[in-house]
């Protein structure tokens, strides 16, 4: 009887495992970005750092969100203030977030701030994302427990 060889594992099947497995996949972004958290609940900086884009930022903010402050996939993340000088870290830039946004940052229905593809770089106060969306652009920097 011949023998069948396994087939290798790509690496689009292992995200699906991961994506499948739920909760108890426990995995980390790679991405080494600081997060401060700021003085009202549910606020926070990513602090930028090594060149990293609006997707590692997306990433690490959902990535607190979600195991910091414990928001389910649902749950939609705000840009409270774009790029600018850190509150927490003078000297350095950063970028704030919100699990609630501010009532002066909602832009009306129809003109809100378009995220995705390369858009994903107009970071606008307002922008949102849900937590699952976020966490979507670790994708490409995962390591697993």
């Amino acid at each position: 009887m011949p023998r069948v060889s396994p087939r290798p594992t790509s690496a689009l099947s292992v995200v699906l495992m991961l994506a499948l497995a739920g909760p108890a996949a426990a995995f980390r972004p790679n991405i080494p970005l600081e997060v401060v958290p700021l003085g009202d609940p549910g606020t926070f900086e990513v602090i930028e750092s090594r060149g990293a884009g609006p997707s590692h930022i997306w990433c690490v903010a959902a990535d607190h969100a979600r195991r910091v402050l414990g928001a389910a996939g649902t749950d939609r993340i705000y840009l409270a203030t774009p790029r600018g000088p850190s509150q927490a870290m003078p000297g350095r830039k950063a970028l704030g977030f919100a699990m609630s946004p501010a009532p002066a940052n909602v832009a009306p229905a129809g003109t809100k701030p378009i995220l995705g593809g390369i858009l994903l770089a107009q970071m606008q106060a307002g922008s949102s994302l849900s937590v699952a969306t976020a966490l979507q652009y670790c994708t490409d920097h995962i390591e697993t427990d």
